[in-house]
């Protein structure tokens, strides 16, 4: 008996793209491939867009875009939020990657170090207070890198509809005129929803390439992406007063039939779904029960025809990402990192 499969539809990915660019028009939309792209496979995520026609990517460490340029190739632009350090210059020479500048020190080493100079956007602080440029040092910025091939700044709220993003936006906006003719990306998946004053020269979507993130108030959602199967491997009868799993933290009320699938907290599946998420099995949503496992998970299917070797879904059509997130106390992004390595990944490809 197979294991878990995770199937994972590019297309899909290409689509949501594809979607984003369209909502941002004339906008560009880059593609963040941080994280593996975000669990999914950076190299099968980003190659399928760049023959879509993404020209720019977005990673976090320098070891992620020289593993993304060997990938692709000279043709894209590849930038790395984390900025540079001396340890890395090399990396940035050698693949061509450029820095995202987040303080003066950084600016400083690129533009004093040996390596030969390259295009580096700045990132301009507006209120998240993670990196950046404080507000205090954008003019000095401004005079030792009046050019960076793009201005870059992230809402704090931007999935939300928050107080905070006109204001940050006003902030932004504030930058902006200490870099003129510079090109301005400031947001993400939510901040592209929050409409055209939003958008600037490059918007940069993440989790809405991968099927997740918050829901537009208007025009199409992304695309489902990603399908996470299991396979039932025991069927069995709970009497009434019985207790299933660890800590015996489900007691049956009545009669149960129950069903035992090969899928735990090993492999990315949180324990904190445990007697809270559903999974869809016969073409209904059924509970999990008790705790979930390191290799197991324990589900309702009385009244069901189900036998060993027969599938559940935990992800994909019919188990939304937010829907699987929000039963489990956290956010589509963390499911998607979280997904395990001993998965039967499967890459659809239509085109």
């Amino acid at each position: 008996m197979a294991g878990p499969t995770l199937q994972i539809d590019l297309d899909a990915i290409v689509a949501n793209w594809r979607m984003m660019q369209s909502r941002a028009a004339p906008a560009v939309a880059a593609a963040v491939v941080k994280a593996d792209a975000y669990g999914l496979s950076a190299d099968r995520v980003a190659s399928a867009l760049l023959t879509a026609g993404c020209s720019c990517f977005y990673v976090a460490w320098p070891k992620e875009g020289a593993s993304l340029r060997r990938q692709l190739g000279p043709a894209p632009e590849i930038l790395v939020f984390h900025g540079v350090t001396t340890d890395t210059l090399d990396l940035f020479q050698m693949y061509q990657l450029q820095p995202v500048l987040n303080h003066l020190e950084q600016i400083d080493l690129w533009q004093s170090s040996d390596v030969q100079k390259r295009p580096a956007a700045v990132h301009v602080d507006i209120g998240m207070n993670r990196l950046g440029l404080s507000e205090a040092h954008w003019a000095a910025a401004a005079k030792m890198m009046p050019k960076p091939t793009r201005l870059i700044s992230h809402l704090a709220c931007g999935d939300e509809d928050s107080v905070s993003n006109p204001v940050q936006l006003a902030r932004f906006r504030k930058a902006v005129t200490l870099w003129p003719g510079v090109p301005r990306s400031l947001s993400a998946t939510g901040g592209t929803y929050l409409g055209r004053d939003y958008h600037f020269d490059e918007i940069r979507p993440g989790i809405a390439l991968y099927g997740g993130g918050p829901a537009p108030a208007a025009g199409s959602a992304p695309r489902t992406v990603v399908t996470l199967t299991a396979p039932i491997l025991q069927v069995r009868h709970v009497k009434q007063g019985e207790t299933v799993g660890y800590g015996c933290a489900w007691t049956a009320p009545t009669d149960t039939q129950t069903a035992t699938a090969g899928l735990g907290y090993a492999d990315g599946y949180l324990r904190s779904a445990s007697n809270r998420a559903h999974v869809f099995v016969k073409g209904q949503k059924r509970p999990i029960l008790g705790r979930v496992s390191m290799d197991l998970v324990v589900i309702d299917v009385t009244g069901l025809s189900v036998s060993p070797g027969d599938d559940i879904e935990l992800l994909g059509p019919n188990m939304p990402l937010s829907e699987v997130a929000a039963a489990m106390g956290t956010i589509d992004y963390e499911i998607l990192t979280r997904l395990g390595r001993r998965f039967d990944r499967r890459y659809a490809r239509g085109e």
